[in-house]
């Protein structure tokens, strides 16, 4: 038994905690002329101008929304006068009383494209139809874009078939016709692939989605009306939690008594304000579960506004994500707060996302040696134990989590 658990830790890439805060930078440009990814363990992983797309394209697993570039001007109207049977007779007359389209500022998964879709029915995305047995998307509308240097295309997406957006776009009148052809292949591991009405070309901006927690952006929100801000928005599978009227954002770090959130402008824009200059308010804390899973604390502390596109914050990893047998299914994670530790209490979290029943919390010395065993009834979602650590001398710890075939481990240091 000592020798599995000796091997087993050696096999995994567990680390720890320094629990050091990390004051960091990034700049998106004057004019926020710019776009950049970053991951809180790694830092800056791309960086993109904002105006050289005009529409993205979901790429990742079966995603199927398409956005529009609506920070530099973009606009998009769907055809209310005919389907796909009228691309040539095409007539925008009384264009500016039709129902302009957005992005959704809360979900990646819900484009411009995407919003005329009918909830009861399940096959509609909203641009289109999917065939359940064919497996093929059908373009059912048409579209008026309006690009950034003021001049407007009719647009067709036609279909996604053959592992590929099929689309075309002409000029009102119909000339200038392109027939594009994305593949959704070339663009493996990323959320998008854009695409450039005004220099028909296809284009590679982002890094992998695995290796970016943050995009610094600007973004349409709604307040109520369609507006223009910078801020902050959060990757597919990242979730944050704002905390209000913290007395000292220094020191605060319980991350467990708030909600974790999945929309993408959890963060946003609203932790700045101009009044002549830029204020940032000081007693406000985001706890970010990064897309490795571990746990941040983020502090903004200052921001450059237009002038330079600065966005200084602090960055604080306050747990690692669980390291799990090879085995395992996702069905939960784990994290022990404080550590290290030099107190009496430890705080053992863990979340359940399926239905066991119970689980077994089981803490090992560096000799495989029972520290401490507790069967533990689970609940689907947040679970918590609080127990002290009396019995265990300074020194390096397993604490374990068995939930039916998973186990979860992670390293616990005493001081």
């Amino acid at each position: 038994m000592k020798k599995l658990i000796l091997c087993t830790c050696c096999l995994l890439a567990i680390v720890t905690s320094n629990a050091q805060s990390i004051t960091d930078t990034v700049s998106i440009g004057a004019g926020y002329a710019n776009q950049k990814w970053y991951s809180l363990d790694n830092d800056e992983q791309g960086s993109a101008p904002k105006n050289n797309w005009d529409i993205a394209f979901e790429v990742s697993g079966y995603g199927t929304s398409i956005h529009i570039n609506s920070i530099i001007g973009t606009m998009l109207w769907t055809y209310p006068t005919n389907d796909t049977t009228g691309w040539s007779t095409f007539d925008t007359t009384g264009l500016y009383t039709w129902a302009p389209q957005y992005n959704s500022d809360t979900s990646w998964t819900l484009g411009a494209f995407d919003k005329n879709a009918v909830p009861t029915n399940p096959n509609d995305v909203g641009w289109g139809i999917y065939n359940p047995i064919t497996h093929i998307i059908t373009g059912d509308s048409l579209f008026v874009i309006k690009l950034s240097n003021g001049s407007f295309k009719k647009l067709w997406i036609q279909d996604i078939s053959g592992g590929a957006y099929n689309l075309k776009y002409a000029d009102l009148n119909g000339t200038n016709q392109q027939n594009v052809s994305l593949i959704r292949a070339n663009y493996t591991g990323k959320n998008f692939a854009y695409y450039s009405l005004q220099t028909n070309s296809a284009l590679d901006r982002e890094p992998a989605a695995a290796d970016w927690d943050l995009l610094f952006t600007q973004y349409t929100t709604f307040i109520p009306t369609p507006y223009t801000v910078a801020g902050v928005l959060t990757n597919k599978g990242v979730k944050t939690a704002q905390v209000n009227n913290v007395a000292d954002v220094s020191t605060y770090s319980n991350w467990q008594a708030h909600p974790l959130n999945t929309p993408i402008n959890e963060i946003g824009y609203d932790w700045k304000a101009y009044t002549g200059v830029w204020e940032i308010t000081d007693s406000l804390v985001y706890f970010v579960k990064s897309k490795p899973g571990d746990l941040w604390k983020l502090v903004f502390t200052g921001f450059g506004g237009s002038s330079n596109g600065n966005y200084i914050f602090t960055k604080e990893k306050l747990s690692t994500v669980s390291i799990k047998d090879i085995h395992s299914s996702q069905s939960a994670f784990l994290t022990v707060y404080p550590n290290p530790s030099s107190g009496d209490q430890l705080n053992i979290l863990f979340e359940i996302t399926n239905g066991s029943s119970f689980s077994n919390l089981v803490i090992y010395d560096l000799l495989g040696k029972t520290i401490y065993s507790q069967q533990i009834n689970n609940t689907v979602g947040l679970n918590q134990i609080n127990i002290t650590n009396k019995r265990m001398e300074p020194g390096i710890y397993f604490v374990c989590l068995f939930n039916g075939q998973e186990k979860i481990q992670q390293k616990l240091i005493i001081k």
